[in-house]
C-alpha cells in the first residue's frame, strides 16, 4: 500500500486485536507508517471480523507475514 500524501511504499508496524485497542467485537488493527522523512504519516486500519471463519481466516494470514 502506497501513502496517500506522497505515494511512497507504507511499511507495515504490525497487528494488533480490537481487544487491544479496548474495542468491543472482534477484529484487527493494522498500523503503517510512510518512511518518508518529508511525510510521516501514520495509518491504521480497521477491519470488523464478520463472523469466526472469518477472523479464522485473517489471523492465519497476519500470523504467516
Amino acid at each position: 500500500m502506497n501513502c496517500w500524501h506522497c505515494n511512497t511504499e507504507l511499511i507495515w508496524g504490525g497487528d494488533f486485536t480490537f481487544e487491544d485497542y479496548g474495542l468491543e467485537d472482534d477484529g484487527i488493527v493494522s498500523n503503517l507508517s510512510c518512511p518518508n522523512e518529508e511525510c510521516e504519516t501514520y495509518v491504521e486500519v480497521y477491519l470488523k471480523f464478520k463472523d469466526e471463519e472469518d477472523k479464522e481466516d485473517k489471523t492465519n494470514t497476519s500470523e504467516k507475514d
